[in-house]
């Protein structure tokens, strides 16, 4: 593989990452504030989570939405993706046992779906993807592993 992966994501990803993130460190924040009085902790503590949760919901989904790229080649598939640390994979066509697509009430929300790629070794994920790219994705992987 010569060329790195050119495919991204769906657009919405990012919201859909800004929301978990909102959602889990909006939990966190409230958790600090109840428990740090009962603790005699100050209460500025709070202030540790919800300065992540800005940075969660602001910065993190763009530079991780940035990052991740996805491709089909006859040869194989490619997923690239991290911010901090990258992980390029290559998935030998050949090796490609079946394709699931899923969808979460999240992913619902905003018409995305993941497509999970199995083969013996394990499974590879490219997650929110729009309707039409997921489609597109599983039809061409079904192609390419006839072929082989």
């Amino acid at each position: 593989m010569t060329q790195l992966p050119s495919r991204r994501l769906a657009g919405n990803a990012r919201w859909v990452w800004r929301l978990r993130q909102a959602f889990f460190w909006g939990i966190a924040t409230i958790a600090v504030l109840i428990i740090a009085p009962k603790l005699d902790l100050p209460g500025s503590l709070a202030l540790i989570p919800l300065g992540v949760l800005v940075v969660a919901v602001t910065v993190a989904p763009v530079l991780r939405w940035r990052a991740w790229r996805w491709d089909v080649r006859p040869e194989a598939i490619e997923i690239r993706r991290g911010v901090l640390v990258i992980r390029h994979t290559v998935v030998p066509m050949v090796r490609v046992q079946h394709v699931d697509t899923t969808s979460g009430l999240l992913e619902q929300a905003f018409d995305l779906y993941s497509v999970e790629i199995h083969s013996a070794a394990g499974s590879h994920t490219i997650p929110l993807l729009e309707a039409r790219d997921a489609d597109e994705l599983r039809r061409r992987i079904e192609e390419l592993t006839d072929e082989s």
